[in-house]
This record gives structure tokens, sequence and C-alpha cells, in this order.
């Protein structure tokens, strides 16, 4: 839902004004620009006619940033496929057209490779943390260990794709990951849900960004412990990301956004920023746009 105020600041000054001459976004006006920021603002700047030339030109930067191998690196320098792949299949697939260029993605996201322990290391990690660590999910970058993040993203993509049975199952493995690491009293921290055979508490950002991938690709696994910690977190946090990524998550979830979103309002910033950081103004736009999700 639409959180109406009785005034409201428009974000689209901001974003031009921090724009870069390259096309793209960084995190703070004059910061290099990312991946994942100019693709967040290209989806929170749909439907906006006044964004629509600097869409365009973000829209170049994010095809012209492509690595041969379909995925992307943090920075157009970045010669690096990594998780960032992920936030270009969404605002690309989001904008439409660049069917080539989505689709070598896709390939990427299925063909990465992560940390893979040795069969008897695997055996007794799975003995003390009771968890099935055959399981992929998506690393931050190839090679590395999966983590709750990086795996809803690849999923989020993913959901873009026509099904294929490489597809299907590598979903259903992706799926099977964020549940079985879930936290005991619901929602997820950064990766594993035990540290030294404690139980770590589930975060706002992989809580909000699991209950997402879930939403789109196995709603039925939600329970309702993981919304009452995202709700708990996001009060604790508060700030602009957790708010906003935490209301994507609810309105994805079908349960009421109204208080998350008057309070992501209420710390907009007199130059229509949320801290005055690109990124977290796109997170907070698509938040409070009716009917939009990522």
């Amino acid at each position: 839902m639409r959180v109406e105020t009785t005034m409201e600041i428009s974000s689209a000054p901001f974003l031009l004004a921090s724009q870069n001459p390259d096309g793209g976004w960084g995190y703070a006006p004059g910061d290099a620009s990312t991946v994942e920021a100019t693709a967040a603002v290209v989806m929170a700047s749909q439907g906006d006619p006044t964004l629509s030339g600097a869409r365009g030109a973000a829209l170049r930067w994010l095809r012209g940033a492509q690595h041969r191998d379909g995925g992307w690196g943090l920075q157009a320098g970045d010669d690096q496929s990594g998780w960032q792949t992920a936030w270009s299949v969404l605002a690309l697939h989001k904008s439409g057209g660049d069917e080539d260029a989505v689709a070598r993605a896709i390939g990427w996201l299925l063909a990465v490779d992560t940390l893979k322990l040795d069969e008897d290391a695997m055996q007794k990690t799975d003995r003390v943390l009771g968890l099935d660590f055959s399981l992929r999910g998506w690393p931050w970058l190839p090679n590395q260990a999966a983590w709750i993040e990086p795996t809803a993203f690849a999923l989020l993509a993913l959901a873009t794709a026509p099904a294929t049975t490489e597809l299907t199952r590598r979903v259903e493995e992706g799926v099977t990951y964020l549940v079985q690491r879930r936290c005991l009293g619901g929602g997820w921290s950064v990766g594993n849900p035990l540290m030294l055979g404690q139980a770590l508490p589930a975060r706002a950002h992989p809580t909000a960004w699991a209950l997402l991938a879930l939403a789109r690709m196995a709603p039925g696994r939600i329970l309702p412990e993981d919304l009452s910690a995202l709700r708990s977190e996001m009060d604790s946090d508060s700030g602009a990301p957790a708010l906003a990524l935490g209301a994507l998550a609810l309105h994805a979830s079908g349960k009421d956004t109204a208080g998350p979103l008057l309070r992501l309002q209420e710390i907009q910033q007199p130059d229509g920023s949320w801290d005055g950081n690109p990124f977290h103004t796109a997170l907070a736009v698509l938040a409070l746009a009716s009917g939009a999700g990522l």
C-alpha cells in the first residue's frame, strides 16, 4: 500500500543530481558508480518520466559493465563477477528488453560454484550444527561459502527466467538452503543459525531478503515467526534500509505495511533522499511505491 502524507518530497532531484557522468550511481554523491546502487535506482525510477533520461543512461552503463562470462562485478573496473549479477538481472528484466544480457547472466548464476567441504569435514560439520552442508546456496563471490543474502538475490533473479529442469532443481536447492538456515526463533542471520553451539539472532536485512525470495519462490515455506522476527528487527534497527526492505518483504507476504512506511517517510531528508545515499533512497522509493516490488 502507499502511505499518503500532507507533503511528499520527490526524490527525483536528488537522484538526478547524484548521478555520475558515466550514467551510474554510487553509494553517495560523487562516489564511483556501483552495480547494486545503479540497478536499484533503475528499478525505483520506473514510471517516473522525470527520470527517464537518467534511467536510459544507467541502463547503458549496466550493459557496458557486463562481463563476457555473463556476470557483473562491484564496479565497471571490477573484473570478477559476483553477487551483483542478480541486481543487474532484476533491473534489466524490470526495464524490458536485453534478453540476451539477462540470459547470459542467468547462465552465470546457475553455473557459479560455492565452497565445497570434503566429505569428512562435511559429515563432522553436519553432526555439530545439524545442517546439511551438501546444499548449495549462493556465495558473495565464486568459490566462497554460501550466505543468506546472495542466495536470496539469486533466487529473486532466477524468478525472472523461464523454467527449465536445471533452474527448477537449483531453485529448490536454494530454497531448502534458506529454510534449513532459519534461526531458532524465526527469521535469518547472515549465514548459519548457530555459531560455536550458540543460537544466533535474526537480523533485519537477511530476514527481509530471505522473505522476499521465499514469497516469490515458495510462499508456503514462510512461517509466522519469520514475520514476527522481521518486525522486531525493524523496530530495533529502524534505519532506512531495514524499514524499506522490511516493508517490501511484508508487502510481498501480504501483510500490512502502514506502520513501517510511515516511519520510513518520517526519516526522509529535506533533499528528498534517505541518508544522502542513492541506494538507500532507491530502496525507500520502491517500498513507498504502490504495488512496487523487487
